[in-house]
């Protein structure tokens, strides 16, 4: 048998001893981003822990805050809390809430007006922090409770879209949410969506995500993007003449747009009409006998107050990638802000 040179043995040694030294190292790199992938978990874990806490106690605060005004502190807590977002440093929220922190109104008649102003918007504790934001559930367009007018006009006037595709959308909306497989005449049910080789086919039930809406018959991505911020899903679809933008006042049956710019007029001057006769006496005798007209189905579908809010609150920590969200929706109930939805993703 051939003996290797004394040299060979030495290299032969000093390859094995490299490669060990690489298999260690290989086990040692493995070892430690195992460990820190333990750690980030962990940490992760940690920060979903505190930033869902921090949740929790913004929309307890929200609803504290909603339940004190409902007992006459309204105007009080709109003080506090611009006085409270000014020394924090938010001087555009501020100067928002300025003109918005008296009106005619009485607060007692309406105590949940402007609720985003009862609130400061948001809270640090520690390295843990939320933000909130509560929005009148009446100032938006519930898709799912809008009546076939209320969507036509939505479209039409609200959005400027062709009265014909405005009335096509508003029947596609229909036939998308109803039960039945009967396409209306200007709709469309699963056939149709078939036969224009739609991917996604209606369900036949209500919308449970405002995105849905893009795959409706009719629907185009620039329109959708201009709909979507005036629609919600929540609600029993009841609009606040004192607190829905143009838009979606003007989905109200028997809205125009004179009516809608004399009640956006009055809004701006603080002067905030409580019932259908005092809206009647404020806006261009048109309208008002349009409303009058319109009689039942004007005030089924209308409000002067703020009955019901939705809680966005947002919860992270200082540095890290987690957030939690959550949507709650609280009524006015006997006692205080009644939790009536919630949501937490």
């Amino acid at each position: 048998m051939k003996r290797l040179p004394h040299g060979g043995r030495e290299g032969f040694a000093l390859v094995a001893a490299l490669w060990l030294l690489v298999a260690l190292g290989s086990v040692g790199l493995h070892a430690a981003l195992a460990s820190r992938a333990r750690r980030q978990a962990a940490a992760n874990l940690l920060d979903e822990v505190r930033a869902r806490s921090a949740v929790v106690a913004g929309t307890e605060y929200a609803r504290s805050r909603l339940t004190a005004a409902m007992l006459g502190r309204a105007e009080e807590l709109r003080a506090e809390a611009l006085e409270q977002t000014r020394g924090r440093g938010w001087g555009r929220i501020a100067n928002a809430s300025v003109s918005r922190l008296f009106r005619s109104v009485n607060p007692l008649e309406d105590p949940w007006r402007e609720p985003q102003d009862l609130v400061v918007p948001e809270m640090v504790f520690g390295d843990a922090r939320y933000a909130l934001v509560l929005r009148d559930v009446g100032a938006a367009l519930n898709l799912n409770e809008a009546s076939e007018t209320m969507l036509r006009q939505f479209f039409a006037q609200g959005m400027d879209v062709d009265y014909a595709e405005a009335d096509e959308l508003a029947q596609a909306i229909l036939d998308w949410r109803d039960e039945d497989e009967i396409p209306r005449l200007n709709g469309g049910e699963r056939e149709e969506y078939l036969d224009e080789g739609a991917l996604v086919l209606p369900p036949n039930r209500d919308f449970v995500e405002i995105d849905e809406l893009r795959h409706v018959r009719g629907m185009t991505p620039e329109l959708y993007v201009r709909a979507a911020p005036h629609l919600t899903l929540i609600g029993d679809g009841d609009i606040n003449i004192n607190s829905a933008p143009e838009p979606v006042l003007l989905a109200v049956p028997g809205m125009d747009q004179a009516g809608a710019e004399a009640i956006l007029r009055l809004r701006d001057s603080g002067y905030l009409p409580r019932s259908d006769r005092e809206l009647q006496a404020l806006v261009p005798g048109s309208v008002a006998q349009t409303v009058d007209i319109m009689g039942e189905m004007f005030r089924g579908r209308s409000t002067y107050t703020t009955d019901q809010v939705e809680i966005l609150a947002q919860g992270w920590v200082d540095g890290g990638v987690i957030q939690v969200t959550s949507r709650v929706v609280v009524s006015r109930g006997n006692t205080g802000a009644a939790v009536v939805w919630r949501e937490v993703f």
